[in-house]
């Protein structure tokens, strides 16, 4: 039976913890026609040596400071000669079978250019959280909003022409490259095909632990959603920039509780650049009387 060129390219920063795992879950599948690729971004943690131990196994493996996993992604795709390309970053993992359940289904003769398969949730000890189950937005605008749309990262893969024709991947974004390119491809029109395989289990954080990310990731992401804000008819456009601009609000709040006692300077400078924010309970609050309780993670995550 035919097997298409796998690539599957891992970036990853001080991941030692996780870069294992990551590996070897692409390397255990048994898949034969296959190509990996680490580009580990200047680790200072082992992560370098756990990769030198699987270095005769990888299509080739580099380490130098990078801008960040959009700009790894594109190092490996210089040199990546793959049919079908994935990133899996190194504290995910994909699931058995996986490779094998896409190369069918990719490789047909109406074969699909983008593929999004089921994800698991796993806690930083391998504990099950739940699934991600992907699913189609009910429009362009909806993706750009998170009012609709899930396609797990860890669980997509692009035939190499949509690749070579939308590549490369945003260098500048540090976090959300991946929800650029699908941005990318969906203001061009391409749609994903979504199957019923789990393919990949994508690890979460505490919400203590990652807030500052979760910041990062929202902000970049609002950041994506303004790019093709020029893609929608007017009264969609609108519809956007009220969602950035709630959203924005939460990142704010946020971002004040993590300053603690310079909170109210930094909501006070965020209020002169929006001076219509003075109109949200929770930025006057804040302007009253500073940081008094976190915000509760379920008010930042929907935001992100």
């Amino acid at each position: 039976m035919y097997q298409p060129r796998i690539t599957v390219i891992i970036p990853n920063l001080n991941q030692g913890e996780f870069i294992e795992r990551a590996i070897c879950s692409v390397l255990d599948q048994g898949y034969a026609n296959l190509e990996c690729f680490v580009v580990d971004g200047g680790s200072t943690d082992e992560s370098c040596e756990i990769i030198e131990l699987y270095e005769d196994q990888l299509a080739g493996w580099m380490t130098a400071p990078d801008r960040g996993p959009g700009d790894a992604v594109n190092k490996a795709l210089l040199h990546a000669t793959g049919d079908i390309v994935t990133v899996l970053h190194s504290d995910d993992m994909l699931l058995p079978g996986a490779l094998h359940a896409v190369a069918e289904r990719m490789s047909r003769a109406d074969a699909p250019r983008w593929v999004v398969g089921n994800c698991l949730r796993i806690g930083p000890g391998d504990q099950m959280l739940g699934r991600s189950t992907p699913a189609l937005p009910e429009s362009f605008a909806a993706f750009l909003m998170h009012d609709s749309g899930l396609l797990p990262p860890p669980a997509t893969f692009w035939s190499r022409a949509v690749i070579d024709r939308f590549g490369p991947f945003d260098a500048g974004l540090r976090v959300v490259p991946g929800y650029d390119f699908a941005c990318r491809l969906m203001a061009e029109g391409e749609k994903p095909t979504l199957i019923g395989e789990t393919l990949a289990a994508r690890r979460e954080y505490a919400i203590s632990r990652s807030a500052t990310q979760t910041i990062l990731h929202g902000r970049e992401q609002i950041t994506v959603a303004r790019r093709y804000a020029h893609h929608l008819p007017l009264p969609e456009r609108y519809a956007l920039w009220r969602n950035c601009d709630r959203r924005e609000r939460i990142y704010a709040s946020a971002e004040a509780e993590i300053k603690g006692s310079h909170a109210q300077r930094y909501i006070l400078n965020q209020v002169v650049r929006h001076p219509w924010w003075i109109a949200d309970d929770t930025i006057r609050h804040l302007l009253r009387s500073g940081v008094a309780h976190p915000l509760p993670a379920e008010m930042i995550r929907p935001a992100a």
